[in-house]
């Protein structure tokens, strides 16, 4: 007679028990990490958007409005009195006004919520609306 040798139920229920218990302690620490990266990111965007706007007032003498279509007069040139000194585009592409969660990224001359900065603001909402976090930057 051959004896087989094979894992029992409760050894099988102790080791998914350690690998519960495992990830419980993981499993928040990579979510946090990714979420962090997701602001990195964001906050990366904001400061093209921010060195595309001195390029863009460099050219014309003024930060865009929204009458030049706010952050859009960065991809595409404005109609009107003085767009013949455009020398953009200073963004690429729509991507580039658009956070991590692909909501459009808010841009505000004269500043609207955070008026210590003295000429404009860009926020980003940040992720679901639930965990809504602003990141602030501005000149």
């Amino acid at each position: 007679m051959v004896k087989k040798s094979a894992f029992t139920l409760i050894e099988i229920m102790v080791v998914l028990g350690i690998i519960a218990v495992l990830l419980s302690f993981v499993a928040p620490r990579v979510y946090n990490a990714m979420f962090r990266s997701d602001i990195k990111l964001t906050k990366m965007k904001m400061s093209s958007i921010k060195d595309a706007m001195l390029q863009y007032r460099q050219d014309m003498g003024h930060y865009p409005n929204k009458k030049e279509g706010g952050l859009q007069a960065l991809i595409t040139r404005p109609e009107g009195l003085g767009s013949e000194k455009w020398s953009g585009p200073y963004l690429n592409s729509e991507e580039e006004i658009l956070d991590k969660w692909n909501m459009e990224i808010e841009y505000n001359i004269p500043p609207l919520k955070y008026k210590q900065f003295k000429t404009y603001e860009i926020i980003s909402a940040g992720g679901e609306a639930v965990d809504a976090q602003e990141i602030p930057d501005g000149v």
